[in-house]
C-alpha cells in the first residue's frame, strides 16, 4: 500500500501539474513579428525639417530597422542609431519612445521627446506599418505621419492575431 501511495505522489501530482499548466496556457499566443527592415515614408513640417543641427530624423524615404525580442521592440532609423525608439508591440499596435544613452548634441531637437503610435496591417503583401511620430518640445507638439512597408521578406506564420 506504501508503495502505491509514494507512486501517486511522485508521479500523480507532476502529472496534475502538467495538464493544470496546459490548460492556463492555452489562452497565450506569441506576439507579432515585426522584426525586419522597413521602407519608411515621412514628410517633417518646416520648423522640424529647417531645425539648427543634425535633425534626428531625416525627412523623405528612410529605412526603419525592428529589433524584437517577444513583446519588446528597437525602433532605429537610418543604421545611425542616433534615434533609437524603444517599445512594445500589443496585438497589431506598437507603441514606442525615444531611448537616450546621454550622448546629447547641441541640436534644438536634442531636448525634444519622440514618441510612436503606429498600427500594422498584415492584410496587405508586403505588410504595412501605419502611424505616427509626436515629437513634443515643451508646450509644442508635431505630429509627423509615417507610412512603412516591410522589406523583401516572406511574412513567418506566427501565433498571435
Amino acid at each position: 500500500m506504501k508503495p502505491v501511495l509514494l507512486y501517486l505522489v511522485l508521479v500523480g501530482i507532476p502529472i496534475l501539474g502538467i495538464l493544470g499548466l496546459l490548460q492556463v496556457g492555452q489562452t497565450l499566443s506569441a506576439p507579432i513579428s515585426v522584426a525586419g527592415t522597413w521602407n519608411a515614408q515621412l514628410s517633417l513640417p518646416s520648423q522640424l525639417d529647417s531645425a539648427a543641427g543634425d535633425p534626428l530624423i531625416h525627412p523623405g524615404p528612410t529605412l526603419l530597422n525592428i529589433s524584437q525580442s517577444g513583446p519588446r521592440l528597437f525602433l532605429a532609423f537610418n543604421d545611425d542609431q542616433k534615434t533609437t525608439l524603444v517599445g512594445n508591440v500589443q496585438d497589431m499596435t506598437i507603441d514606442a519612445s525615444v531611448f537616450r544613452d546621454g550622448r546629447a548634441n547641441s541640436s534644438s531637437l536634442a531636448a525634444t521627446i519622440i514618441h510612436f503610435h503606429g498600427k500594422v496591417n498584415r492584410q496587405t503583401e508586403p505588410d504595412r506599418l501605419v502611424g505616427v511620430l509626436i515629437f513634443e518640445d515643451g508646450p509644442s507638439r508635431t505630429e509627423v505621419p509615417l507610412t512603412a512597408t516591410r522589406q523583401g521578406e516572406v511574412r513567418k506564420a506566427t501565433g498571435g492575431r
